[in-house]
């Protein structure tokens, strides 16, 4: 019997402590009601930022290029979480995070 496991990404921003008119876009993967949030080093005017969509507002051109790469970052997440699936191991939102982030034993480098 196979069991069912919850999994989803969420982007969400913090207050910016250097400048207080930006925000910080952070990411939030949940497997199984477990968080892990990690910084996607990108901030935005809070003015452009739309809570309910947890996208950009506007169609100026660093909008259009922060949505993008805000798609980007979701497919490698489900990617990540895909590969974890074929692969039998373990699933959990660190895993994913690490595999991501290329800190797992899997990550390939030049070693």
């Amino acid at each position: 019997m196979k069991t069912k496991s919850t999994f989803t990404v969420i982007f969400f921003t913090r207050k910016s402590r250097s400048n207080p008119s930006q925000i910080s876009i952070y990411a939030r993967i949940t497997v199984n009601g477990k968080r892990s949030e990690m910084s996607l080093k990108r901030s935005i005017d809070h003015n452009q930022w739309d809570n309910v969509k947890n996208r950009g507002r506007g169609n100026s051109e660093t909008t259009k290029i922060l949505n993008s790469y805000l798609d980007g970052v979701y497919n490698k997440l489900l990617q990540c979480h895909k590969e974890l699936i074929e692969e039998d191991k373990v699933l959990s939102s660190d895993a994913i995070k690490s595999r991501y982030l290329g800190e797992d034993d899997n990550s390939k480098t030049l070693k």
